[in-house]
Formats: structure tokens, sequence, C-alpha cells
């Protein structure tokens, strides 16, 4: 079933556009969640997805739309995050860029969809990397952190897996070591980029090193396991595959700019 989750995907957004609530019934899974700018957040994801459907019906009438990239990000034996990049086209006012990301339960017998962000506008697809916020920049900043032995450390902000609070102190795990800083996580964790997410009172995550998410855990590479609050779940795991989304498209921007000479 994998290898048509891309094109049902692109069916789905056209139902989506159409205002076609029905199709996304038929689709959704247990536990599925929606997010837009046109919904209440705070409503449960059907009554979401019906209102946005209701407010769109009569969006082809005026608008447009095209469909320019699609991705498949993230992947599991359990998961597959599809992403849809494009332009809604409005004749008066130009193009808007839009992003919508499905999420799918792999299962045996028939895939279901237990995620749908749409979001919009979105930057410019050939954004130069210098106009891209100076928190996604720090990817490649190393920082020296300073432990309670006395000693200096230098570490790539990306190689760290996860921060981990300890009354007053913070934890940084790396893949081959642990640096202990007398540093409140609150207070170190801005010095990270944005791709670091705070998942639990006492967990900051490299979304970069994700393997799996689950309703109660995050793993991570190395093994790592990563406690989440049942009454968050379902906000981090968006979060998440936010983040995870984000820094793949700085990742994919970052390496087709020429080098400067």
């Amino acid at each position: 079933m994998r290898c048509d989750l891309s094109e049902r995907s692109l069916d789905l957004f056209d139902a989506l556009w159409h205002g076609d609530l029905n199709t996304y019934l038929e689709q959704a899974d247990a536990g599925f969640s929606f997010v837009s700018p046109l919904t209440n957040t705070h409503e449960p994801a059907h009554e979401q997805l019906e209102s946005y459907c209701k407010r769109v019906r009569s969006l082809p009438k005026i608008l447009d739309y095209r469909v320019l990239q699609v991705r498949r990000i993230f992947e599991t034996d359990e998961v597959c995050t599809i992403l849809l990049l494009g332009n809604a086209l409005d004749s008066s006012r130009g193009t808007i860029g839009f992003r919508c990301t499905f999420v799918w339960h792999i299962q045996p017998e028939e895939p279901g969809l237990v995620h749908m962000h749409f979001s919009l506008p979105l930057a410019p697809l050939d954004m130069p990397i210098d106009k891209l916020p100076v928190s996604v920049q720090a990817r490649e900043n190393p920082i020296i952190l300073r432990d309670t032995d006395g000693h200096s450390h230098v570490v790539n902000r990306a190689e760290v897996l996860y921060l981990e609070s300890r009354h007053q102190y913070t934890i940084v795990h790396l893949p081959q070591r642990q640096i202990r800083v007398r540093v409140a996580l609150s207070e170190l964790l801005r010095d990270f980029p944005d791709y670091f997410v705070r998942v639990h009172r006492s967990y900051v995550i490299n979304v970069l090193h994700v393997e799996q998410i689950s309703r109660r855990e995050i793993r991570l590479a190395g093994s790592s396991h990563i406690p989440i609050p049942e009454r968050r779940s379902k906000s981090v795991r968006e979060e998440v595959l936010d983040a995870i989304i984000r820094a793949r498209l700085v990742s994919e921007r970052e390496n087709s700019t020429p080098k400067r000479k």
C-alpha cells in the first residue's frame, strides 16, 4: 500500500480543495487530527474538518491550485508522512504558497489517515538561505558548553540527541557521551535552533534524530526513548512533525544553495 500514498495524498488534497467531506471521512483513522488556519483548534477534528469543507466549497470558483512538489519525508514500519508543497493561484493577487502534511498509519489491510495539517502562506521555495531566520541557520554553528567539572566541550548542535532537565542541571545527550551543565533547561534551549522541540517538562528532543513516534513516547537514534505526557500526545506529535518538515525543507535549501568561494 505504501507505493500509492503519494497519489492518495494528492487525491485527498483535491477533495479538501473542493470541500468533499465524505472522501476524508472514508480515509480517517481512529484518533484523526486536523489543523488549518480556517478552523477552531479547540473543536474536535471531525467538526473542524466539516466546518472547513463548508467554508471552502466556493473556493474553486475564484482560485486554482498547483502542486509543485510531493515528498515522502518521514517513514517507519507504522507511519508514513507525505508533504505537499504548492501554490494557490489568484488572478488578482498572484500566488500564495501552501503546505499540506498527511500522516498515514500503515496497516496490513488499508492505510488510515491519522493527521492532516494545512497551512499558508509559505515562504517561496527558492528563498535564499541567508533570508531564513537566524535560529534555523544555527545548525552548523558549534556551541561551547562548560560542564560541572569545569571542562569546556565544543558541541555541534545537530549531533545532540536530546536535552534532559535534572533539578538545576541540564544533561546534554550525544551519541557517545553526556555533558552535565549548571544551566536550567529553559535557559539552555535559547541557544538551540527550532528543530529542538520541548515534548515534556524535562525533555527537549532534536527532531533530526526521531525514528518513531507513538502515543506515549518518542524513539530517537541510539534507542533513546523519551516519554510524552498522555494529555499532550496529540499536540506533541503535531509540533514534532511540523519541526521535522521545517528542518527537512531548510536542509534541502542548504544543499541546493551554491557555496560561496
